[in-house]
């Protein structure tokens, strides 16, 4: 890998159902908390929100199948598979009662990981899960386009991906380049069958959120008040659920207001620490 890590963290990777997963691991004795990151990223590119919290707690951040340097199998990405994953994890790593943290993709597997086993979470973060977002309508159509995209992206480079992304153009100017680069090479590393996961789509709020018996801390992009109230009317449905938009970010929350995003995420684990 090209990220440079403190050298107190493990770089390692656990087998999975049948699935080699590679993990970051900051260690520690804190309480374990495990970040699931969203679609086309990888452990890496949460390396600023990971080196925050291994402050007070020990870390693990995997690679969902299809990402990063884990493995990508032609099958194996339902909604019912990325929970299997997370929950496998858990077991092969003896983590006890985690903070379960996810983004997107991520966020909705954490969701879904913390209905069917509601006993295992002490806490559970959600960043604009996936489940609250809108989706096409055509599943197939979704899946085609995502690999489409992917398999472009792999015939380019570093930097061809940071001049014809603007995304990246956008950490790029922030000042943000090594974030930019981190990103640009979790492109690269995603796998076309993952775009499985698009069509698989994800688990309904309405289904899964009255199951989830941990705290929960749903904090959402920003939106206009009928999203707003739709996203209050779902959430409300989370027993000891909390929900929080966070004005001006997109659905990279994390990224676009990282300082109020950390602030908020710790203030809540704090309270149940």
């Amino acid at each position: 890998m090209n990220e440079r890590l403190p050298e107190n963290w493990v770089d390692d990777e656990v087998r999975v159902n049948g699935v080699r997963l590679r993990y970051l691991r900051t260690g520690g004795t804190g309480r374990p908390l495990v970040v699931a990151h969203g679609f086309y990223d990888d452990a890496p590119s949460r390396l600023p929100l990971i080196s925050t919290l291994a402050a007070e707690y020990d870390v693990v951040a995997y690679d969902v199948r299809g990402h990063g340097l884990s493995d990508a199998p032609p099958t194996g990405y339902s909604v019912g598979d990325r929970v299997d994953d997370l929950l496998g994890l858990l077991e092969e790593l003896g983590l006890e009662s985690p903070v379960l943290l996810g983004h997107s993709t991520g966020g909705n597997t954490v969701m879904a990981a913390g209905a069917r086993r509601p006993e295992r979470p002490h806490a559970i973060v959600a960043i604009d899960p996936a489940g609250l977002l809108d989706l096409e309508p055509d599943p197939a159509g979704r899946e085609r386009r995502t690999r489409e995209r992917i398999e472009e992206w792999h015939g380019l480079s570093v930097e061809e991906l940071l001049s014809v992304e603007e995304g990246l153009q956008d950490h790029v100017s922030a000042g943000n380049e090594r974030l930019a680069r981190t990103l640009a090479r979790a492109r690269q590393r995603v796998h076309p069958h993952a775009a499985a996961v698009t069509r698989h789509g994800f688990a309904d709020p309405e289904e899964i959120y009255p199951e989830i018996a941990a705290p929960t801390l749903v904090l959402r992009a920003d939106g206009d008040e009928r999203q707003r109230e739709r996203d209050r009317a779902r959430c409300a449905r989370l027993p000891n659920g909390r929900l929080r938009h966070v004005d001006g970010a997109g659905h990279t929350v994390v990224r676009d207001a990282r300082e109020e995003t950390t602030r908020a995420v710790l203030e809540f684990l704090d309270e149940r620490s």
